[in-house]
């Protein structure tokens, strides 16, 4: 009895070692392995298969970007191309590819085409950076749209052909100067105009005037004993020389009256004068019967006549040169040639013909403010054609085919 109480108090003793339930310890040490077990089972069966799914979806979204990609840049005009980190061209689109036909896809490198520049390419990937770099390529030039996209690891390159924007800038660049040193030549022929003018007016008609005067006050005097011939003849003369001057002064300011000679008269002399003077040899062509056409029609196929006629006699080194205006349809056509050098006419972009002077351009503005069309046809030591088309209505049949031909 004695022995099995005292092996109840040793029970009793091992019971109390051991820890309680309510141990802070025991229960720390429980509620460890059970957030333990709560995260093992998070990141086994929620975090991992969520991580996962991310991946594919974000895979998926860059599959999906590059064919955007791609399919856009296939439909772009401009040439497009892709590089890596590396700088190794991994794709071009269809323009990119007839442009750049020797460049090799996963082989050719950007700096096969772009050598002069130096790029860091993997850190504009890296940064997603943005810029535009102009460039020139075969005797093109081109702003590129350089575009870093870090997330799909590469650099798109958008080639923008500023070739036409650039010829445009300098042709405007050119016709600005040409217009201001037209504007000072301008000015430079008015004033030596109105010295000539004023010379003709105060040395010539002016002293003529004068003379005439004083022989018109001293017939007084010979009134009673009667007028000598010879002092006759003199203020005849003096008057004479006075008209001519005059007439002169006249022509050069304004040409002959196309109202009152019409324009074939005007045209006919115009061509008598330059065959005259500079031994030309010309055809003159124009329709049977008046000319049914305005006014303002008239004297713009005079200017441009007058203007190409000056320009045979300047620069053509021409023989001969025909006219010829005829009717075709609805339409009165004027057409000027010469058998000269030629040359190569510059145009701008908005379809203006452009010069060292401003001939041709006054011509073309001149026809088409009467709504008709103007073309120059010409070429290096092959002569040179004038086109000046004007909308008409015409009535007659017979006024569009028959035609008077004149030869000088």
């Amino acid at each position: 009895m004695l022995l099995l109480l005292q092996k109840s108090n040793e029970l009793n003793e091992y019971m109390e070692s051991l820890p309680s339930f309510y141990n802070p310890v025991y229960i720390s040490v429980l509620i460890f392995i059970l957030v333990a077990a709560i995260i093992y089972i998070s990141y086994r069966f929620i975090y991992n298969p969520m991580i996962k799914i991310h991946k594919e979806e974000q895979k998926q979204f860059e599959i999906t970007t590059e064919k955007i990609l791609a399919m856009f840049s296939d439909l772009d005009p401009n040439p497009i191309m892709r590089i890596n980190s590396s700088g190794l061209i991994t794709s071009l689109n269809k323009s990119a590819i007839e442009k750049f036909s020797y460049l090799e896809i996963n082989k050719s490198k950007l700096n096969s085409i772009i050598s002069k520049v130096e790029l860091n390419i993997k850190e504009i990937i890296q940064n997603d950076k943005t810029f535009i770099l102009p460039l020139e390529l075969d005797d093109r030039y081109y702003d590129i749209n350089f575009h870093g996209i870090s997330f799909l690891d590469m650099a798109q390159l958008y080639f923008w052909d500023t070739t036409a924007q650039k010829e445009y800038d300098r042709q405007m660049t050119n016709y600005q100067n040409l217009l201001r040193n037209s504007s000072a030549h301008l000015q430079k022929v008015i004033e030596e105009e109105r010295n000539r003018l004023s010379r003709i007016l105060h040395d010539s008609i002016a002293q003529n005037m004068l003379l005439i005067k004083l022989n018109v006050s001293n017939y007084k005097k010979f009134l009673d004993n009667g007028l000598e011939e010879a002092e006759y003849l003199r203020t005849i003369n003096i008057l004479d020389s006075t008209l001519n001057d005059i007439r002169e002064l006249a022509h050069n300011l304004k040409p002959l009256n196309i109202d009152e000679l019409g324009l074939e008269t005007v045209v006919k002399s115009m061509c008598n004068n330059v065959a005259r003077e500079a031994g030309y040899k010309y055809q003159l062509q124009f329709p049977e019967g008046s000319l049914k056409i305005t006014k303002e029609v008239e004297v713009c196929i005079f200017r441009v006549i007058q203007e190409s006629l000056n320009n045979i006699i300047r620069h053509a080194k021409a023989t001969s040169f025909t006219i010829n205006l005829f009717y075709d349809d609805t339409t009165l056509v004027l057409f000027i040639s010469d058998d000269g050098i030629g040359f190569k006419p510059k145009m701008l972009l908005n379809d203006k013909y452009i010069s060292d002077g401003l001939g041709m351009m006054n011509m073309q503005e001149s026809v088409e403010k009467l709504n008709g069309t103007f073309q120059i046809d010409s070429s290096n030591n092959s002569g040179t054609v004038v086109i000046a088309a004007f909308p008409i209505q015409q009535s007659s049949e017979d006024e569009k085919s028959s035609y008077k031909n004149i030869s000088g």
